[in-house]
C-alpha cells in the first residue's frame, strides 16, 4: 500500500515480534480496555445515587460525568500521542494505569462536585494516553495479514467494558446496596456506589503487573525516517478529516445514550440497576460481539461490490441505522426500550470498529501516535458536549419526563451527520491505492 504522502509500503517484509509475545500484549491490552471502559461506565450507571449523595444538579452530574472527562482526553490526546510516536509504549501505558488507579481512589472517596471533576480529569488523562498506545502497539505487534484482527482487540475489549460495567455497577451495587442496608459499616464506612469504585480500584491493580512482562517492539512500516510530521500527516487530509469528524460525532452519540440510558430507565420505566443489569449486559456484550464479528465480513463485502473505494461503506450505513435506535426511551415498555438498546449497540459496534482499523493500514508508522491524537481530540469533543446537551434540551422541554425526547433530539442529528461524513472518505480511496487495505480485511 502506498499512501498519500508516504513512501511506505504495508506490504513489504518486516520483522515482527513472535507471535506468542504479540498475543501476550494483544490480551493485556484488551483487558486493559474492557477495564478502562468498564470504569468510565460505572460512573453513568451509578450517576443517579451520586447524583443525590453528593447534591449534584443534572447539569452539574452531565458535566463531571462527561465533559470533564472528555475535556482532559482531549487537551492530553495530542502531547501523548506525540509521546506514542517517540517514546517508549509499553512504559507509556504502565503509567498511565497508575494514573487510572488514583482516579478510581479519588472517585470513590469523593465529596462534591469539584472532587469527583478531579477524579475524572486524571481518568481522562490516562485514557489519553492509553488508547493511541495501543491502537499503536498493534500496528507493530502484528503483520499486515494479522493486524486487522488484531486492531478490533481495542474497541473489543471496549465492548466488553460496556457490559461489564452494568453487571459491576447493576448487580454489583444492588449487592453491595443490600449489605450496606444490613450494617452501615460493613463497607468500611463507604457508601454502596463508593465502594463499586473502591473495588474497581483493586480489581485494576493486577494489571499493572502483567504490563511488566511486555516488550517494546521495534517500529515498521516507516514512511519518513526519524519521524513523521504534522504535513506529512495533512496528506491523508481527504481520508482523516471526515473520518476524524465521524468518528467525534459518533462517540457524542455513545456518551449521549450510554450516560443517559441508566437514568432513562429509573426515571421513565420505574426499574432499578438490578431490574436491568442482566438484559443491560447481555445486549451490550451480545450485541458488540455480532458487530465486531461481522465488520471485517462487511468491509470484504463492500470491496467486493463497490472497489477499495466503499471500504467504509458498511461504517457509514451502520451509523445511519443508529438514528432510529436513538428514540429507545420514548418506547411505550422496557421491552421495546431492549430491542432498541440491541439495535443501537450493533450498528454502533460496527460503525466504530472500521475506523479504527482503518488508520492502521492506510496512515504510515510514524504519523499514527499523532493520528490516534487527534482521534482522541475528536472523540473528546463529541462526548464533552453530548450528555450536557441532553440535560439542556430534556430542561427546556419541561424536565426529567421529557429525558427519551431529548436523548432521540441529541441522538439522531449525530448518528445522520456521522454517516455523511464517513462517506466521505471514500472520496479519498477513490485516489488511493488501498489494495493491501481490502486484502486484509476482507
Amino acid at each position: 500500500m502506498t499512501g498519500q504522502g508516504s513512501s511506505y509500503d504495508a506490504g513489504a517484509q518486516y520483522d515482527y515480534p513472535p507471535l506468542r509475545q504479540a498475543r501476550y500484549a494483544q490480551y493485556v491490552l484488551g483487558v486493559i480496555a474492557l477495564l478502562a471502559t468498564m470504569d468510565a461506565g460505572i460512573v453513568a450507571l451509578l450517576l443517579e445515587p451520586m447524583k443525590h449523595d453528593l447534591g449534584l444538579t443534572d447539569m452539574q452530574a452531565g458535566i463531571a460525568s462527561s465533559t470533564s472527562y472528555s475535556a482532559a482526553y482531549g487537551l492530553m490526546s495530542v502531547p501523548m500521542g506525540l509521546l506514542v510516536d517517540r517514546t517508549n509504549r509499553v512504559r507509556l501505558v504502565f503509567l498511565a494505569m497508575l494514573l487510572w488507579c488514583t482516579s478510581l481512589g479519588l472517585a470513590a472517596s469523593a465529596s462534591g462536585f469539584w472532587t469527583l471533576v478531579l477524579a475524572k480529569l486524571i481518568m481522562g488523562t490516562a485514557t489519553a494516553a492509553l488508547l493511541p498506545a495501543a491502537l499503536s502497539l498493534f500496528g507493530d505487534y502484528f503483520a499486515p495479514d494479522r493486524r486487522a484482527a488484531a486492531s478490533a482487540t481495542y474497541p473489543f475489549g471496549s465492548i466488553l467494558g460496556g457490559a461489564a460495567a452494568v453487571l459491576a455497577g447493576g448487580l454489583g451495587f444492588d449487592a453491595l446496596a443490600t449489605i450496606h442496608a444490613a450494617d452501615a459499616q460493613a463497607l468500611a464506612g463507604l457508601t454502596p456506589w463508593r465502594a463499586v469504585f473502591a473495588l474497581a480500584a483493586v480489581a485494576a491493580l493486577p494489571i499493572i503487573g502483567l504490563i511488566l512482562f511486555m516488550r517494546e517492539p521495534r517500529r515498521m512500516e516507516m514512511g519518513t525516517p526519524g519521524g513523521g510530521s504534522w504535513r506529512a500527516l495533512w496528506a491523508h487530509r481527504d481520508f482523516l478529516v471526515p473520518l476524524l469528524t465521524g468518528v467525534g460525532l459518533l462517540t457524542g452519540l455513545s456518551t449521549c445514550i450510554t450516560t443517559w440510558a441508566a437514568p432513562a430507565l429509573m426515571r421513565l420505566y420505574g426499574q432499578q440497576p438490578g431490574d436491568f443489569a442482566g438484559w443491560y449486559a447481555a445486549v451490550t456484550l451480545g450485541s458488540g460481539i455480532v458487530g465486531v464479528a461481522a465488520s471485517g465480513r462487511l468491509v470484504g463485502w463492500a470491496q467486493r461490490n463497490g472497489g477499495y473505494h466503499a471500504v467504509m461503506t458498511p461504517a457509514a450505513l451502520a451509523a445511519l441505522l443508529c438514528a432510529p435506535a436513538t428514540a429507545m426511551a420514548m418506547a411505550p415498555d422496557v421491552r421495546l426500550f431492549a430491542v432498541a438498546m440491541t439495535l443501537f449497540q450493533l450498528a454502533y459496534s460496527v460503525a466504530i470498529v472500521v475506523p479504527v482499523i482503518s488508520i492502521n493500514f492506510r496512515v504510515p508508522n510514524e504519523l499514527r501516535g499523532r493520528t490516534f491524537g487527534l482521534y482522541v481530540i475528536s472523540s473528546a469533543i463529541g462526548s464533552s458536549l453530548s450528555a450536557p446537551a441532553v440535560a439542556a434540551l430534556s430542561g427546556a422541554m419541561g424536565g426529567e419526563a421529557m429525558l427519551g425526547r431529548a436523548m432521540a433530539g441529541v441522538g439522531a442529528p449525530l448518528a445522520l451527520l456521522a454517516a455523511i461524513c464517513l462517506a466521505a472518505t471514500m472520496r479519498a480511496g477513490r485516489r488511493e491505492n488501498i489494495a493491501t487495505v481490502g486484502a486484509a480485511l476482507g
